[in-house]
């Protein structure tokens, strides 16, 4: 009884840690919609998959901060990473299970990581669908205009990424560690002492 009783109270001391793996998000449909707590160097983020105009979901298009990411490189490294989640999960390797994306053919994420013009942002565009695309990423960049809505397009969907906010691992204090360590002391000490 007192073992068990020092197992729960073991159990109860511990201070929970929420581990979050990347994940994929969907619709009532099954239509993927975006993807959560994808790491991407040491920043975590939330990425919504859908259609509207660069000016509309990036904050007005118009400046090199409205981007989460700021080089080729970098948005690069960031659509291979939801590539990869995409990828393996199997459900998503064809364009018509993707929001944005209806056609039969390949459905291009779209990724704006700096301005070329006024009106114009240059885009890591990342093309999916499992029969045509072979192994591999085969991403490219292209410059689209600014105001052009994907909602028009069976092909292609924005990728907006948004950071989450970091936190900070809370450390277990010293009386914790004192009445952890005690607790499993007394927890394997043999029944009959």
């Amino acid at each position: 009884m007192l073992r068990t009783l020092t197992a729960v109270l073991f159990l109860l001391l511990l201070p929970l840690h929420s581990s979050s793996a990347a994940s994929l998000v969907t619709d009532s449909n099954g239509i993927l919609t975006g993807a959560r707590d994808i790491l991407v160097g040491v920043n975590k983020y939330d990425v919504f998959i859908g259609d509207g105009t660069c000016v509309g979901l990036f904050s007005g298009c118009d400046e090199q901060s409205d981007f989460p990411f700021q080089s080729a490189d970098s948005a690069r490294a960031a659509s291979q990473i939801l590539y990869s989640l995409i990828i393996a999960d199997g459900r998503f390797k064809y364009a018509q299970n993707i929001s944005g994306c209806s056609g039969d053919l390949v459905c291009t994420l779209l990724l704006p990581f700096r301005l070329s013009d006024p009106f114009t942002a240059v885009f890591h565009s990342l093309p999916i669908d499992a029969d045509i695309i072979p192994a591999g990423i085969p991403s490219y960049e292209e410059e689209i205009a600014t105001d052009v809505d994907t909602g028009i397009s069976e092909f292609y969907t924005y990728t907006v990424w948004t950071q989450q906010p970091t936190t900070t691992v809370p450390e277990p204090s010293t009386l914790m560690l004192l009445g952890i360590g005690w607790l499993s002391r007394r927890w394997l000490r043999p029944q009959g002492k």
